[in-house]
């Protein structure tokens, strides 16, 4: 259905990608965690089995490889998607008062409101943890509780990390300052604050790990403090 069409043009909306097509035609994709795009030049390969798309034109090829969604929708099928997300901090037009106006309608963990796509779309886990930690808040304080200038500078801090990771093509969170004393060939975690690291790296206090959303999550005990009566870091009611 698309071969021999003119690709218009290509749009994101925080991890969804949209190919647009002339004849109001639309390819979604969500590449997941495990899904690739692969160029080649000259002659491609034949295609792999897990391969989901092919584009080919003047000699240069692309594969689209093991994303969980690859789907051809129309203009009005978009629209749906996006109408299901919250603003992406990459984007001109996206509005951190909605977000902050979302924040405030729940009571529940900052933390697992950052990987709710419906919220904010396009944040991972890595910006997650760096973005709080940066910010000196507990991922598991209420999101209803925070002010609005620890919102703002939130939302600024996210935003610039997550520009940063686009510009160079990997997430590096470090300031170069306190990343001169790291040895050349240490793990990729090196790049990061708290972020699979067992010692925050300001302060060199205990980091604790924990689950949230699913995920892995990491806060220094000293850097982003927030402890109820018991000692735990406050947490919405279940």
């Amino acid at each position: 259905r698309l071969d021999g069409r003119r690709f218009r043009r290509a749009d994101a909306h925080g991890k969804h990608l949209f190919h647009l097509w002339e004849g109001g035609l639309v390819v979604h994709v969500h590449l997941g965690m495990a899904g690739e795009f692969y160029r080649f030049v000259g002659r491609p390969p034949i295609p792999r089995a897990s391969v989901r798309m092919r584009m080919s034109a003047g000699g240069v090829t692309v594969d689209l490889i093991g994303p969980p969604t690859c789907e051809l929708i129309s203009e009005a099928q978009r629209q749906a998607v996006l109408d299901r997300l919250g603003p992406d901090p990459l984007r001109a037009d996206a509005d951190p008062d909605r977000v902050w106006a979302a924040l405030r309608r729940r009571s529940r963990t900052i933390g697992d409101a950052l990987l709710d796509q419906r919220v904010i779309a396009g944040v991972g886990n890595i910006f997650r943890n760096e973005a709080l930690f940066l910010t000196g808040i507990h991922p598991l304080r209420r999101s209803d509780r925070l002010s609005r200038g620890q919102w703002q500078e939130l939302w600024d801090t996210t935003s610039r990390i997550m520009r940063q990771g686009l510009t160079e093509g990997r997430i590096k969170t470090v300031d170069p300052r306190e990343r001169a004393h790291v040895r050349s060939g240490r793990p990729a975690r090196d790049a990061f604050y708290v972020y699979e690291r067992e010692i925050c790296r300001r302060c060199g206090a205990a980091i604790r790990e924990f689950p949230l959303s699913g995920r892995r999550m990491w806060a220094c005990r000293s850097c982003q403090p927030w402890r109820g009566r018991t000692g735990m870091p406050l947490a919405p009611k279940p």
